[in-house]
């Protein structure tokens, strides 16, 4: 019997101890998330010019956020750490380009890792964005 007990006492301190064990960011409603954006490596593929991503969840949505920066051609390129309110599971970005440059830019995919959940939602995109300025909206699972 008493054998038992402390078998039962010491499950339960270990057992007490990983749940305990929360990632702050979790603890207070705030999230983690980097993005990776993955430009195709097909000729004439990169831009100069700006990309914005917004990120809409079952929670909320990110403001825009905007990256000046070159997106070269055949480039996987990881942004973070951002941190914001938990956005729940991510359904949707729009993503955009400006058009001060004048290139267009062929995009493969966006995928946006949340550091507390480990989950990683892909939104493929595999589109050449003109030209122009324009942004268009893609699904993630």
């Amino acid at each position: 019997m008493k054998i038992r007990t402390v078998l039962l006492s010491a499950a339960l301190a270990v057992l007490g101890s990983l749940t305990a064990v929360v990632p702050a960011s979790a603890a207070d409603g705030i999230s983690t998330y980097y993005l990776t954006f993955r430009t195709g490596n097909l000729t004439n593929a990169d831009t100069e010019d700006p990309v914005r991503v917004t990120m809409f969840g079952t929670e909320g949505k990110s403001d825009p956020m905007q990256f000046d920066r070159d997106f070269r051609r055949g480039e996987t390129w990881t942004s973070g750490p951002h941190r914001h309110p938990s956005f729940g599971t991510i359904g949707y970005i729009s993503l955009g380009k400006g058009g001060r440059e004048s290139d267009a830019w062929y995009s493969e995919y966006v995928a946006i890792h949340e550091e507390s959940t480990g989950r990683v939602y892909h939104c493929a995109v595999n589109e050449w964005f003109p030209q122009s300025s324009l942004t268009r909206y893609y699904a993630c699972s």
